[in-house]
């Protein structure tokens, strides 16, 4: 008898076991469906982008370095050690640049959610967006962005090398098209991806600054115009067409639907399992102590439906902060997320991904997209008439779209960004060193985020201290005056 009560406990436990494993696969894939419906991957094969730079990336040589802190856009140039290497690999991979210039015309990357929604070839080479790893949904890895890496240090090589070899035009071309392959990236669902995605951008902006200011020669007026007038402001990186990341909002839910029970109270078990592993990742030896404390907030935690709805709450709320004005008094009061009982609605709070931060890096690529073209646009007036305008206002119109361009997000009345013609030689401070403006020059900068006017004595790419100038460009002035190689 006792073998037989053994046995039939040992199949009812298979038995649990078998149907919560297929609850939990049945939750992700609803979480896969709901994804993938999204517009951003939803659509006509010729709208999306990603087969087109996946089959060429796959036939890219290897780059000469590995691409990481010493070897990426950012650091790229004609004058780096090694220089030939890199521009040998970057020719050896023109068909790239091709796939990049034909995704010009489309509108999204369109990349499936999910390993199996890939063909076989991405997923051997980890060019996919992994969602809920060996079934749990803490674990979701964006393992293609590490290929997008080595794209944007390849096409930075690219350009350069373009440019060396005097093919201007289409050095141009490449740069505006690589930079609306990652504006398609940057409306991806996950906050991880946004943050990537819009990171990178801003730095391909800086590059092209760069290449605006360090072959200003060879550039003629019109092109300038182009940048300034069509090119750039397409990016529309502001509050109605950059999308809020709504992704980790679905992962959130399905989360939730795991640690409650069948009356929508919370399993102390479940929260045990599912959030002490969160809290102590980190600090492993801390995990039996937080899955204690998980057992005991489960007793006090709010109903499942009740749950939903302050997970809502907090998205609705950042929803309508993301829509409003810049500096409306709404940004002032707490955040739904900061009035959330921390106890109460834990689970809530540890199976969702605090975005806030990616509002603050928004108004950064605003900057950084409104800062370069008014660049190019101060670019063509110079160009056109062999000094730079005494008055930014010189440029509306003919060389710069003021409505659509001129606009320091950092300004808390939403006004222009701040310029400067210099009657004589003055400075500016950055974490590399002091450089030097001569006069006759022009200083072209957004206010950081204490969003005071410093006159851009001070610049960091962030504007974390000082200002955000733009032109002429740091990166370019540093490598002239001998502050980085």
């Amino acid at each position: 008898m006792r073998r037989v009560l053994t046995t039939v406990r040992a199949g009812l436990a298979a038995g649990a076991c078998v149907l919560l494993a297929g609850r939990a696969a049945g939750q992700n894939a609803a979480v896969l469906s709901q994804l993938n419906s999204d517009p951003t991957v939803k659509g006509t094969e010729q709208s999306k982008s990603y087969r087109v730079l996946f089959d060429a990336f796959l036939e890219l040589d290897d780059p000469p370095f590995a691409v990481g802190d010493d070897f990426n856009l950012r650091t790229i140039h004609p004058g780096m050690n090694q220089w030939s290497l890199v521009s040998d690999w970057a020719e050896s991979g023109r068909h790239l640049a091709d796939a990049i210039n034909k995704c010009r015309d489309r509108n999204i990357l369109g990349l499936p959610y999910g390993v199996d929604e890939v063909d076989s070839v991405y997923r051997q080479a980890g060019l996919v967006a992994a969602i809920a790893v060996d079934g749990d949904l803490h674990r979701n890895e964006f393992r293609y962005l590490m290929s997008v890496d080595v794209m944007s240090a390849y096409a930075a090589a690219e350009i350069y090398r373009r440019l060396e070899a005097e093919q201007v035009a289409e050095a141009l071309e490449l740069a505006v098209s690589f930079n609306w392959v990652l504006r398609q990236l940057c409306d991806r669902q996950f906050y991880a991806e946004k943050w990537h995605s819009i990171q990178l951008l801003i730095d391909a902006l800086a590059n092209l600054r760069d290449i605006l200011y360090s072959y200003r020669e060879s550039i003629t007026a019109d092109q300038f115009s182009e940048l300034s007038r069509y090119d750039l402001p397409a990016l529309r990186p502001g509050r109605g067409r950059l999308l809020i990341p709504e992704g980790d909002r679905n992962i959130a839910e399905a989360l939730l639907e795991e640690v409650f029970d069948n009356q929508s109270q919370a399993d102390p078990e479940k929260f045990a399992r599912a959030f002490a592993w969160l809290q102590a990742k980190d600090a492993p030896l801390t995990r039996f102590g937080a899955a204690r404390r998980w057992r005991m907030i489960a007793g006090v935690h709010g109903s499942l439906d009740k749950s939903k709805e302050t997970l809502e709450l907090i998205y609705d709320d950042w929803w309508r902060r993301w829509r409003v004005e810049e500096y409306d008094p709404i940004l002032d009061t707490q955040t739904q997320f900061e009035r959330t009982n921390p106890v109460r609605y834990a689970a809530v709070i540890y199976s969702m991904q605090n975005i806030e931060a990616v509002f603050g890096v928004r108004n950064q690529l605003i900057a950084a997209v409104n800062g370069s073209a008014v660049a190019a646009g101060l670019a063509a007036y110079s160009k056109t008439y062999g000094v730079y305008p005494d008055d930014k206002e010189k440029l509306y119109g003919q060389f710069v779209r003021r409505l659509i361009s001129d606009i320091d997000p950092f300004d808390e009345e939403y006004g222009p960004l701040r310029y400067r013609l210099l009657s004589e030689r003055d400075s500016i401070d950055t974490l590399a060193g002091r450089l030097w403006v001569e006069a006759g020059q022009c200083i072209l900068y957004a206010r950081g985020q204490d969003h005071d006017d410093d006159r851009a004595a001070e610049h960091t790419d962030d504007g974390a201290a000082g200002d955000i100038v733009f032109w002429p460009p740091i990166r370019a002035l540093s490598r002239e005056q001998g502050l980085i190689e």
